[in-house]
């Protein structure tokens, strides 16, 4: 079908170029036929004309002065000369190549004498009577009258009117077999966009006929599938809020029976450690007081993780309310930096902080666990050089960052720090520890307070984690 259709409009586009080719060629031929025979009527006219004043030259007859007369003959037999020369040997200036009709070059050229020289001897006659009146010699003027008149008088004319004829009816020829070759280009071109109609087009309308009917069916079908999709889909989504809206409540469930049974759970651990205590006054031995050294650690770290994950359920279930009340930032600062400086000597570390005057409305206990947090992780991975609290004013609040030199944080895993269960040293995760709780109570606390918290690290360079407070947090700019 497109092959076919290719052909077509092939054939189509060579017709047009053949019709176009065959109009110019049809108007070239009008155009010479047209001054063919305008320089053939004008030749006829101006052998007359210079007959006319060659006559009133010679007779000294002029109605005009005498040198009038012979400029209007000599422009007359100029203009015959040009006439002839074109009609000839061809003029490149009026688009007239040289005839090549036999039967016209042999009424020019055959016969003795031919029309060419009796047309020459002709101009030469009156070009000798314009030199011999001015000169004033009246027998030359004469003989080349008799001439003049001699042709002028009827042979000259007559074979003139047979070049006339005879331009117009070859030119008239011409223009019939071009009219011809026109109509017929026409024709094909009709009669080949009929069969494209009725080969190709035909067909290929049914064909697309055939296909929208084809996509009308798998339409119906997808429209189809789609509303059974929509079904399992609403099904299923239902089924999954089923399932996420129980297992919120069971979350919420657990979250509250952790909260409420965070005393009971504390008891027995706060019972043991008033046990390791008597145990420890009575030890004899330095294994016995090892060993109760070692049972303290464990039960301090047991009460750690216990109280992190007392707390976070708290925040899960919404049991924690804050108290914003008016505060000074800077004391609370110094009490953060003055609890972790021992730590910090024992590893080596600077620990400074940055002084600021501000004073904020929020909850202050809930801001300070959320700074200590921030503080113990970074005093736990930070091995060399310091830790800096500092403050940081800015157009639209501040920001208390809490900047160290410590191990950082791969790239990939800084979107991870902040879920609950997940620890993470530099670029591994890290399980030694505790349950990494920390960082998901930062992110709690954070979120409970209105704060934004944010994270920037480069592995082996140090990590700096901004908690910013809005401006409507700020007292002192009220």
């Amino acid at each position: 079908m497109t092959r076919r259709y290719l052909l077509a409009l092939s054939l189509i586009a060579l017709l047009a170029l053949s019709g176009y080719l065959t109009f110019d060629k049809l108007a070239a031929q009008h155009d010479r036929t047209l001054g063919l025979v305008n320089i053939s009527g004008r030749q006829r006219m101006l052998s007359q004309r210079t007959a006319l004043y060659a006559e009133r030259l010679v007779r000294d007859d002029c109605p005009e002065p005498v040198d009038v007369c012979h400029r209007i003959l000599g422009e007359a037999t100029d203009l015959l000369e040009d006439s002839h020369r074109a009609l000839t040997r061809g003029s490149a200036e009026m688009g007239l190549p040289v005839a090549k009709s036999p039967e016209i070059r042999a009424l020019y050229f055959d016969g003795a004498p031919s029309l060419d020289q009796r047309m020459t001897d002709y101009l030469a006659a009156l070009r000798q009577i314009l030199t011999a009146t001015r000169a004033g010699d009246d027998t030359l003027a004469l003989d080349a009258y008799r001439r003049v008149v001699r042709e002028s008088s009827g042979p000259l004319l007559d074979d003139l009117d047979r070049l006339v004829a005879r331009h117009q009816s070859e030119g008239e020829a011409a223009l019939e077999h071009l009219d011809r070759a026109e109509s017929a280009i026409l024709a094909l071109t009709l009669l080949t966009l009929l069969l494209e109609i009725v080969l190709i087009f035909r067909p290929m309308v049914t064909q697309i006929h055939r296909q929208f009917a084809a996509l009308d069916h798998m339409t119906a079908a997808l429209r189809r599938s789609r509303d059974g999709l929509e079904d399992i889909v609403e099904q299923r989504t239902a089924d999954i809020d089923r399932a996420r809206a129980e297992a919120v409540k069971a979350s919420h469930s657990k979250s509250r029976f952790l909260a409420a049974a965070g005393h009971d759970l504390m008891q027995p651990l706060e019972g043991a450690m008033m046990y390791a205590g008597a145990l420890g006054r009575q030890a004899e031995t330095d294994r016995a007081r090892q060993a109760v050294a070692e049972l303290k650690n464990a039960h301090q770290a047991m009460s750690r993780l216990i109280r992190s994950i007392l707390e976070i359920s708290k925040l899960d279930c919404g049991a924690v309310e804050p108290l914003p009340r008016v505060f000074a930032l800077g004391p609370l600062l110094d009490q953060l930096v003055g609890e972790v400086q021992p730590q910090a000597q024992a590893k080596g570390l600077r620990v400074r902080r940055v002084w600021t005057s501000a004073r904020l409305e929020t909850d202050p206990l809930l801001l300070e666990r959320i700074l200590r947090n921030l503080l113990a992780n970074a005093l736990r991975h930070t091995h060399k050089g310091g830790i800096v609290l500092g403050v940081r004013r800015r157009a639209d609040g501040l920001d208390i960052a809490v900047a160290d030199s410590g191990i950082g944080i791969a790239a990939q895993n800084l979107g991870r720090i902040f879920e609950a269960f997940i620890q993470i040293d530099g670029g591994q995760l890290d399980r030694s520890e505790g349950l990494g709780l920390g960082l998901a109570i930062v992110d709690r606390l954070s979120r409970l307070l209105g704060l934004d918290v944010s994270v920037r690290s480069r592995l082996g360079k140090g990590t700096v984690f901004s908690l910013h407070i809005p401006s409507g947090a700020l007292a002192d700019d009220r």
